[in-house]
């Protein structure tokens, strides 16, 4: 059964590769969640109803050049290892159109380190966060460790794509941003999340290409 779904979403994917070339105005949704954002096409890792093409974001996008007006990845790149951020990026880029938007969002980093920092040396309360999944004591140390790592499936399986592989902040996604050609560079404000809402770690950061 597992094998027939496998070749059920590789069907899909190619047939709404060739069925959408055609259109004008199209947008890309990386890694979306339960809802689908309206009039944004899906790629994601894990296949499901809601995903147009079962693709691994961090491989070439099966996409030709200039494809796409708006890329949004929510809480996707951190899931991808930390020395392939620029590459993987670099790629995304390519299937925007000129003048098109890359808005990405992610764990920030300097808050979650700031905040445990804080909890070791007695100067916060980590409780309120409510990441606590196998860590029982809330222990900021584990805590931390569960933040910034996730946990996969939660039975060993280091393939698994829960993991988190990379931490970001703004400063270094700037940079890289602006490294592989981007241009009017911000980060964003909780209501340009077009999605889900990770919370206080949420970082957005948008750019130009």
């Amino acid at each position: 059964m597992r094998l027939i779904k496998h070749f059920y979403y590789k069907i899909k994917k190619y047939h709404l590769l060739k069925k959408n070339k055609i259109k004008k105005n199209r947008n890309l949704e990386i890694g979306p969640g339960v809802d689908r954002i309206n009039n944004f096409e899906t790629l994601n890792i894990i296949p499901g109803n809601n995903i147009d093409y079962y693709h691994d974001a961090s491989i070439q996008l099966p996409f030709e050049n200039d494809t796409f007006s708006i890329i949004y990845a929510s809480h996707v790149l951190e899931h991808i290892p930390w020395y392939k951020t620029e590459v993987v990026l670099q790629d995304w880029i390519r299937t925007l159109k000129k003048e098109g938007w890359i808005e990405i969002w992610i764990p920030d980093g300097y808050k979650i380190i700031k905040t445990f920092l804080d909890a070791e040396n007695g100067d916060n309360n980590i409780e309120s966060d409510g990441w606590y999944k196998f860590n029982q004591e809330k222990d900021p140390c584990i805590w931390l460790s569960g933040r910034c790592f996730s946990y996969g499936d939660g039975k060993d399986n280091l393939a698994n794509p829960n993991w988190h592989r990379a931490i970001f902040t703004f400063n270094y996604l700037e940079k890289v941003f602006l490294k592989i050609g981007l241009k009017n560079i911000s980060k964003m404000t909780k209501n340009e999340i077009r999605g889900y809402d990770h919370g206080w770690i949420n970082l957005g950061i948008k750019g130009q290409k």
